[in-house]
């Protein structure tokens, strides 16, 4: 079940974003470049003492988020957990 959805356009195409309904993991399905920046976005608005873990759809690496981390940090997390 989606609590939240979010459909909107980027430079690759449509794209969609949308909350479990726990809140507990937002799912994308947009380009990776995309989602990383969503993910930037997102961690801004969540409390910092909320954990925030970057996932890919086979679970194959995991990328925790802290507060602050920019758009190049999380890039940079992403290409060495690859």
């Amino acid at each position: 079940m989606r609590s939240l959805i979010w459909i909107f356009d980027t430079d690759s195409g449509l794209g969609e974003a949308y909350l479990h309904e726990d809140g507990t993991c937002l799912y994308m399905d947009v380009t990776e470049s995309d989602a990383i920046w969503l993910t930037i976005a997102f961690r801004r608005l969540t409390p910092i003492h909320c954990g925030l873990v970057f996932c890919e759809e086979g679970y194959f690496f995991d990328v925790r988020v802290p507060a602050g981390t920019t758009e190049g940090e999380l890039m940079a997390l992403v290409s060495t957990a690859h």
